[in-house]
């Protein structure tokens, strides 16, 4: 390949100019920044593709808005001429090829230009002298892998390819190593046959323990089954829980409207509502042409005002009946609510009850300090008796012998006949359904113990088994401690019934404490009512009230009542009728006329709908708009009723109550939670066995461990043939690799002296290796390279890369240096030019320079010299 010129619209300091090449050597010379190293980017990228941006490295894009690219014509000798265009802003910089008729992009250009690419092309073609500085001192050995690296016979893959496998084989197995595959796989074939041995004796106790697992979860999933069952029963109770509120307000509602039917009563009543309203409103139409007519006669101000609110005042004075009994009523239900004040007020001053305390549970707290007291007295009444028989039983022994004992029932004794009279009398008090029961056994009992009596008196011998008995003297303490704890009762009764101060008055007091109780809820709830129907009457006093508004201006009323205003204004109605009168004329009075025959078709369409209106409880044709209303709330409630009786039905099937769906929840709870302490236990017990049939599995079973045994012998065969195959395939391509450096390096080392002896004025005339190191000969001295100075190491290496160039057969791309002679003295500098100007025989030569002296000896050889500005 050969380049006739370079085409730059834009590239880093180059606007649209043109650089054309020779077929020889040339030297493109310029100042620092002229463009020299942007001319070797702009061939680069125009045969490799536009750099990419990273991080500081240089970018050539132009930054005045220049298309950034150009065109690169080279010649191929298949080809001839061929065009390589590339443009960053068109198809992402991809390039296009023209040559003769065809055209193509970027895989044709890889085609054409083939085997060249980027890396030969920097590596082998452009000369940077830090390619092979680093070869200080150069072995046999050293220099053959330097060699194939550059890229000799194409064997720089196959090298790397070797040391591949080397890698692949060192990362498969080493004699001592510890983390490679093989080694592992080796050591994990040992391990699993140890737990094959070990596993073989496991089995039977696992075999036991797999059989009672088997039978636990058994046993789970039917108790799976159960708490299964146990969740939707709480689930459901749950539910009951959340929707009870809403099955409170069906209950009421289906109490409050157990007929689900309207009647016909609210058509009937729109019906003559809307014939009522109609008149109304015809009547009120005369009423104003009168106020009209009248307006002309001068009216004052009072009786136009009056004309103009007639309707409303006879509104309100056709309130008169209703104002009294709303008066009457507020009086009376105010004197019920002060009665019941005081009755309440006197029961929680006699008895202590407080607003909120639950009286009944007081009541059934101080019957069970009766019943205990009570207890305690008939304890120490028959302790005492005991102790008394006991002194005359010893007296009497004293004079019979013990042989003429008789013994007598316990249950004769006349003291404790009256004992159990009394605590039977007292038991009939406090249980209710067993009173008469009771009270007849206590009469029994009463009449036992005056027929003993009137017998010898005799003392009825105790149980010998009854307990808290005292039996001597010595049971003092326990009549003390007795005595005590029935004088704590007796006092802490006496703070819940404040007018007991007798033992025998506690059945009267507890009979009058139940009493007081059951009168004192019942007053607190007619209170409470009271109250809500105070408030009721107050709402509609103050609503009758406001109707009296517009009045202000013309009548006094302030202080006065409800009925004193309708008194005041039925004399204001009185004396402005008594005006109209006076106004009327001929018209007039046909309106009047015609307003009283309206007034009486209203009052016959009233009379003969008011069996209807009392049906309903209406007293008003105005309170018919209230009274659909409520019908408008009822229909509501019906829907209402519907909606819930849908959704609570099968939910609720049979009615119950708050504690009882508390108590079935807390049933339905306290099951769940059984079941569910049984299910945790049988998961711990499943666990345990888990976890020990794990223990002794821990290696896997016999028939896994066999399997990971036969898995391991296979890992271990494979790795071991992978490494085989990796060694062997590794040592092949070493002896290949040396077999093509070995064919070649005698050539090159006989043109590269050629070169060297060019470079160096026949100082040097030999490269040669000696014990398998690198020398420089002349005649019949050697020197090693790190015996060179800089200057001569640089002539070697580039004798080297010009031998190596001069051996291959094919010319893939033209030779470009760049400042490669940095440590050359004016004459290496002339050598290298005259060097340059034989090898461009074979070669296209671009030096780029910015070295003066560099031209002088391009001027003075003849070879073409191009300034870039």
């Amino acid at each position: 390949m050969r380049i006739l010129r370079a085409e730059i619209t834009g590239f880093g300091k180059y606007r649209q100019q043109q650089i054309d090449f020779t077929a020889g050597n040339q030297l493109f010379y310029g100042k620092n920044e002229a463009g020299k190293s942007t001319l070797y980017h702009f061939i680069l990228a125009m045969l490799f593709g536009f750099p990419i941006k990273r991080g500081r490295k240089r970018d050539f894009e132009p930054l005045d808005g220049t298309s950034y690219g150009g065109r690169l014509v080279i010649t191929l000798p298949q080809y001839g001429e061929v065009t390589i265009e590339r443009f960053k802003q068109v198809n992402r910089g991809k390039a296009k090829v023209y040559f003769g008729q065809q055209t193509g992009g970027e895989n044709l250009l890889n085609q054409l230009i083939a085997p060249l690419n980027r890396e030969l092309f920097e590596d082998v073609f452009t000369f940077q002298q830090e390619q092979l500085s680093q070869l200080d001192r150069l072995q046999e050995k050293t220099l053959h892998d330097a060699l194939i690296s550059l890229g000799i016979t194409g064997s720089k893959q196959l090298l790397s390819k070797q040391q591949e496998y080397v890698d692949n084989e060192q990362k498969i197995f080493k004699v001592r190593g510890q983390r490679q595959a093989l080694n592992k796989a080796l050591k994990e074939q040992e391990q699993i046959a140890q737990q094959v041995y070990q596993q073989e004796t496991k089995e039977a106790a696992i075999t036991e323990l797999m059989a009672g697992k088997q039978n636990d979860e058994k046993h789970q999933q039917e108790l799976g089954e159960k708490l299964q069952k146990a969740q939707q029963e709480y689930l459901i109770m749950k539910e009951k829980e959340r929707s009870f509120p809403q099955y409170e307000e069906w209950e009421l509602l289906q109490e409050k409207y157990p007929d689900d039917d309207l009647g016909p009563e609210p058509e009937k009543l729109q019906t003559f509502y809307n014939q009522y309203n109609q008149l109304n409103t015809r009547l009120a139409e005369g009423k104003q042409e009168l106020i009209a007519l009248n307006e002309t006669q001068g009216l004052t101000d009072r009786y136009r005002f009056y004309l103009e609110h007639e309707s409303q005042i006879k509104s309100l004075l056709q309130e008169q009946v209703a104002a009294v009994r709303l008066t009457d009523d507020f009086q009376k239900q105010l004197e019920e609510q002060q009665r019941l004040i005081e009755d309440v007020t006197l029961l929680e001053d006699t008895y202590q009850f407080n607003v909120g305390e639950d009286v009944l549970q007081k009541v059934q707290y101080t019957k069970k300090l009766a019943q205990r007291y009570q207890q305690l007295t008939a304890d120490i009444t028959q302790a005492k008796q005991e102790a008394l028989w006991q002194s005359k039983q010893e007296a009497l022994n004293d004079k019979t012998q013990p042989s003429s004992k008789k013994q007598i029932s316990f249950a004769l004794n006349p003291l404790f006949s009256f004992g159990v009279a009394a605590i039977l009398l007292v038991g009939g008090f406090l249980w209710e359904n067993l009173r008469w029961g009771l009270w007849i056994a206590g009469f029994i009992a009463v009449i036992f113990g005056f027929y003993h009596i009137k017998q010898n008196e005799r003392e009825v011998p105790k149980d010998s088994h009854r307990k808290e008995q005292p039996q001597n003297n010595s049971n003092q303490d326990w009549f003390d401690k007795k005595s005590q704890e029935q004088e704590e009762i007796w006092s802490k009764m006496q703070q819940q019934l404040f007018t007991l101060t007798n033992p025998q008055d506690l059945p009267v007091a507890l009979v009058q404490l139940e009493k007081a109780a059951e009168d004192y809820l019942e007053k607190n709830n007619a209170l409470m009512m009271a109250d809500q129907r105070l408030d009721q009457l107050d709402q509609a006093y103050g609503a009758l009230l406001q109707r009296f508004t517009f009045l202000e201006k013309w009548l006094s009323q302030e202080g006065q009542d409800i009925v004193q205003r309708l008194r005041i204004l039925q004399n204001f109605a009185d004396e402005m009728q008594e005006v109209k009168l006076q106004q009327e004329q001929p018209t007039a009075a046909l309106i009047i006329r015609q307003n009283q025959q309206l007034q009486q078709q209203l009052d016959e369409l009233l009379t003969a709908n008011q069996t209807l209106l009392q049906s309903v409880g209406i007293t008003q044709p105005t309170e018919i708009p209230l009274w659909i209303a409520q019908m408008h709330q009822k229909a509501g409630d019906l829907a209402r009723k519907q909606e819930l009786a849908k959704r609570l039905t099968k939910l609720f099937p049979k009615k119950i109550t708050a504690n009882q769906l508390a108590a079935e929840l807390a049933s339905a709870r306290e099951n769940l939670q059984e079941i569910q302490l049984m299910d945790r236990q049988l998961n711990r017990s499943l666990q345990k066995a888990q976890l020990k049939i794990e223990q002794m599995q821990s290696d896997g079973t016999l028939d896994e461990l066999r399997q990971r045994l036969a898995q391991a012998n296979s890992k271990v065969y494979d790795l071991a043939l992978q490494w085989s195959k990796n060694k062997l395939t590794a040592a092949l391509l070493g002896d290949l690799a040396t077999e093509l450096s070995d064919k070649q390096l005698p050539q090159l080392l006989q043109k590269s002296s050629e070169y060297l002896k060019i470079l160096t004025s026949g100082n040097y005339t030999t490269l040669d290796f000696t014990a398998g190191e690198l020398t420089v000969k002349k005649e019949n001295k050697a020197w090693k390279i790190y015996e060179l100075s800089t200057g001569t190491k640089d002539q070697v290496i580039m004798a080297i890369r010009f031998g190596y160039l001069a051996l291959q057969e094919r010319i893939l791309c033209p030779l470009i240096i760049d400042d490669g002679w940095l440590h050359y003295d004016s004459s290496r500098k002339e050598q290298l030019a005259v060097l340059l100007k034989e090898f461009s025989q074979q070669y296209q030569v671009i030096c780029l320079s910015s070295d003066v002296e560099m031209v002088s000896y391009y001027e003075k050889l003849q070879q073409k010299i191009v300034v870039l500005n």
